[in-house]
């Protein structure tokens, strides 16, 4: 019989995923560049790391705030992210809750029209699913900030996919970086789409690849124990 999966931590302590340094670094830059165009995060777990991002605003200056998630990270997520909203004095109404997978909120918010200045992914680590949500690119307004989570070795779908994305698109600038999280500025409009099908197709190639030595590592480790 398989064992039940472990609870998220953050499902409980309703804290973000991010170290301190972390969550220094992503409030300092939201303080000092003080967009107006609206806030999307991708992957918010129980939104410890939205409500540090919405705090960084008073009230009549907030911008839009929008969070895509398919709200299953873990039981009763989004009454979880509710929850810590309103302990930090913010109100869930204010926030576009977009309950969807990163692809189809992608393909909506282009048929809208919508734009970003300031973009967080934190969704699925794969891959596939990295190269997938650097697609929002193409929704950020020139001179905006990405801010990638757990972009290190430890992670190499997000790090291969994040390397791959700067090599292939020198109008995006690192701006610095803190921990695991590392923060892109777009300095002038895209000439080629952000996620080719060569980017597509690498990802494919080297999902299986990624996917197995993780499984190995586990095993490892576990023999180690």
């Amino acid at each position: 019989m398989r064992n039940p999966p472990t609870m998220r931590k953050c499902a409980t302590s309703l804290e973000g995923e991010m170290t301190k340094a972390e969550h220094e670094f992503l409030l300092g830059l939201l303080r000092r560049e003080k967009f107006e165009g609206a806030h999307l995060e991708v992957g918010t777990a129980a939104g410890g790391t939205l409500c540090v991002m919405m705090r960084a605003f008073d009230d009549a200056t907030r911008p839009q705030f929008v969070v895509v998630d398919r709200m299953t990270y873990f039981p009763n997520q989004m009454e979880a992210v509710d929850i810590n909203l309103r302990r930090h004095n913010l109100d869930p109404a204010k926030v576009d809750f977009r309950v969807a997978m990163s692809t189809t909120a992608f393909r909506e918010a282009t048929e809208r029209g919508d734009t970003f200045d300031f973009i967080l992914l934190d969704g699925g680590h794969k891959i596939l699913n990295v190269m997938a949500d650097l697609r929002w690119t193409r929704l950020l307004n020139v001179g905006g900030m990405i801010c990638l989570h757990d972009c290190v070795p430890k992670f190499p779908g997000v790090k291969l996919s994040v390397d791959r994305f700067l090599a292939g698109h020198p109008h995006f600038q690192i701006v610095g970086q803190a921990d695991s999280l590392i923060a892109l500025q777009k300095v002038s409009a895209a000439t080629r789409p952000e996620v080719s099908r060569l980017d597509r197709a690498y990802a494919l190639a080297m999902h299986l690849p990624l996917l197995t030595r993780r499984k190995l590592d586990k095993w490892r480790s576990k023999r180690a124990a």
